[in-house]
């Protein structure tokens, strides 16, 4: 039986403005410097109007350019504290959890910015 995970927000997060980046295995992105503020995550950019925060995990580096060795979009969500959010899905190495809100836009939310039952979180794995 599948089960619904929900959290809640437990600190307002303002989503970046920016065109999200997606990525399917195989994509080549361009990539900056990994940041002391975002530890395992490098900003890639595709070379035209899409960037964002990737997980050091998805992106096999080659110098300046790396390749996506899995999916992946940079979409981050908006939220407010106390706001319920369904978890859709937490890779390993990801400081962050790809929910859904009660209207239906889906992003990444900081997992330090949610509040999940324990016991929920081995549905996750």
């Amino acid at each position: 039986m599948l089960k619904a995970i929900n959290g809640e927000v437990l600190r307002d997060v303002e989503a970046e403005d920016t065109l999200p980046l997606t990525l399917v295995q195989g994509d080549r992105v361009r990539i900056g410097q990994a940041p002391r503020e975002r530890p395992g995550y490098l900003w890639a950019d595709d070379g035209g109007f899409c960037s964002g925060w990737v997980p050091e995990v998805v992106l096999d580096r080659r110098g300046g350019e790396a390749i996506a060795n899995m999916e992946y979009c940079s979409s981050h969500l908006s939220a407010c504290t106390g706001d319920i959010v369904r978890i859709m899905w937490k890779g390993q190495g990801f400081a962050a959890v790809w929910c859904e809100n009660r209207d239906g836009d889906r992003g990444w939310l900081p997992a330090d910015a949610l509040k999940i039952d324990p016991t929920d979180l081995s549905y996750l794995a």
